[in-house]
């Protein structure tokens, strides 16, 4: 599995996917629980299912390596992400929270009126950092691959 994070001062996203890219599952977490939210990750990721927006963490699953964006606040998840010794990598993270509305739309199709209405000008109704960390992982797996 894989880790991707989408570093932020208020709070930050996380996705999930497997050595393919297949997404598993995605969150946001409060940036004042970084700690608490990285020592799950190395010990437990299940217990990630805390902080679940989409999809579903696997049981008995380990993180092999992190993608971690590189805007804001990305020092401080290099720090707490290297005391628990996990193979991080720094991916740039310009554009990932367009590409993320483009995902959000993609998995929660507009219904009813809003349908008529482009999707470039709508605005999703929660928060999209766990997408746009799926998209850092997406960008990260795809430059590996080349």
């Amino acid at each position: 599995m894989y880790l991707g994070i989408d570093p932020g001062r208020q709070k930050f996203g996380w996705a999930l996917t497997e050595e393919n890219g297949l997404f598993c599952a995605s969150g946001i977490v409060p940036a004042e629980v970084l700690e608490a939210c990285v020592q799950k990750a190395a010990q437990a990721p299940s217990e990630l299912k805390l902080w679940l927006r989409e999809g579903d963490v696997p049981p008995g699953i380990r993180i092999r390596r992190v993608y971690c964006g590189d805007g804001t606040g990305h020092r401080e998840f290099l720090k707490a992400l290297a005391l628990r010794n996990f193979d991080v990598q720094l991916v740039k993270e310009r554009n990932t929270t367009l590409e993320a509305r483009k995902v959000y739309w993609k998995i929660h199709r507009p219904r009813g009126w809003r349908r008529l209405i482009p999707l470039s000008l709508q605005v999703p109704p929660r928060s999209i950092d766990d997408l746009a960390a799926y998209c850092i992982l997406q960008r990260a797996l795809l430059t590996d691959q080349l």
